[in-house]
């Protein structure tokens, strides 16, 4: 019998995810969407009732009462999944949490860039 050879499942699809250190990852996809690159200061919000998260660049944003992060050159941003997993009331025993993108959403002058929860069918 030959060997067959087998696909790793791969996205290409701009997604944020949480790993079960609860570190907030933006993939390079994400970044290449929106058009950012490492080391950009970015502001982190929670939509509790969509589960969504949403990014905006600092240096456009200026959201009072925010505080800025980095996005580093692997994609991480620090200290701030954990914050997410709480408010959102994630358990991070199916970590990873992907988060897919689903479009810019203006709210309160900010436009912040959403990605919503992907609910796991297991």
């Amino acid at each position: 019998m030959p060997f067959e050879p087998i696909k790793i499942a791969g996205t290409t699809l701009p997604t944020i995810t949480i790993d079960k250190y609860y570190r907030l990852r933006i993939t390079r996809a994400a970044m290449h969407e929106l058009k950012w690159q490492p080391f950009q200061q970015v502001v982190v919000s929670v939509d509790v009732d969509l589960k969504r998260i949403g990014l905006a660049r600092q240096e456009l944003a200026k959201v009072p009462n925010a505080t800025p992060a980095q996005i580093n050159e692997r994609g991480y941003v620090q200290k701030l999944g954990r914050s997410i997993a709480d408010k959102l009331a994630l358990e991070i025993d199916g970590a990873p949490l992907a988060f897919e993108y689903v479009g810019p959403v203006d709210e309160g002058g900010t436009r912040w860039y959403a990605f919503e929860l992907v609910e796991d069918d297991r």
